[in-house]
Formats: C-alpha cells, structure tokens, sequence
C-alpha cells in the first residue's frame, strides 16, 4: 500500500504543471527536419515504463526487493526532471531539435551535466519499476534507455549545428554524470 501510494505522488510530481496564463509557452510545431519518429519512440517506451509497472504489479507478486533504492530513484529523477526543466525555461521542449530563437543553456544544472533530464528519465525509468516491485517491467527500461541514449547522440547532433559555441561547451560540460562522464 505505501509504495503504491508513493508511486502514484511522484507520477503526479512528475506530471502535473502548475502554471499560469503567463508562464505557459506558445505551441511548439516541429522543425521540418526533425526525427519525430525518434520522439515517439521515447515518448512511448518511456510511458510504457511508467503504465506497464502498475499493471505488473496488478498481475503478479511483487519483489520486496530493491524497493526503497526504487523510490530513492523515482524521487530523485522527479527533483532533477523539474530542476532541470525550470533551468531551460523557454528552451525546453519536447523535440529533439532545439526551440528557433532560443539561446544555448549553460548554467545552473547544465553547467554541470548536458543533459539532466535525460539523466532523469533514466533515474526514473528504472526507479519506477523498482518502486513498486515489478522485475519485468524493467525490460522495458532497459528499451527505454538505448532510445534515450540515441535520442541523446541525435540531441548533441542537432545542438552542434544550431549553437556555434557548443562544441565548447560540450569540452567543457560532462554528458551525464558531473566530473565522471
């Protein structure tokens, strides 16, 4: 029962935005060259991931194993997803062709790593399942973590032909984990 109630709080952290009139960003409308069937792809393998643990879980036994580390993981990803999202602001999107007009982000978390909310996919993609026990579903994460690492090469792609200074940048920056890699 608690884990199920603490999966269902950090799905709801991870989905619900609270915003006003304001703050909400114009529509997005794909570049013509962008891999929208790349996108798809993760954005489907990732719900999958987040659907298929509690289906898991109605269907068989779960383990009582690795729970804890799974929420530790679900939670983290969720603060990182957010902190990370609010750090690109504008920039933020669900493409893998950067928004036009918007300026190339280095600070706060990126600073530290180039991509953290892939990071927090990641954490989260294996964190979910965990969570609440499921062992099977995490076959689909591991799908779900060779899209995001594709997705990823295509992202840095992309960056390098929008950003001139992002190859400096990248020197710079580690890719997903501060000072390591």
């Amino acid at each position: 029962m608690i884990w199920g109630l603490a999966y269902g709080l950090l799905l709801a952290a991870l989905v619900l935005r609270f915003r006003t009139d304001e703050e909400a960003p114009a529509p997005l409308v794909p570049e013509p060259d962008e891999p929208l069937g790349l996108v798809r792809l993760h954005h489907a393998t990732f719900a999958l991931v987040l659907l298929g643990a509690p289906v898991e879980r109605m269907l068989s036994a779960p383990a009582a194993d690795w729970r804890l580390a799974g929420v530790a993981l679900f939670a983290a990803g969720v603060l990182l997803y957010r902190v990370a999202g609010r750090a690109l602001g504008e920039a933020l999107s669900p493409f893998v062709e950067p928004r036009p007009g918007v300026p190339l982000v280095t600070e706060g978390i990126y600073g530290l790593l180039r991509h953290p909310i892939y990071v927090s996919q990641a954490m989260i993609a294996v964190g979910a399942p965990l969570t609440l026990g499921c062992r099977h579903t995490l076959a689909l994460t591991a799908v779900t973590l060779v899209v995001l690492a594709v997705r990823m090469h295509r992202e840095e792609e992309a960056l390098a032909r929008t950003f001139p200074d992002y190859p400096r940048y990248a020197a710079a920056t580690k890719r997903l984990l501060p000072f390591v890699f």
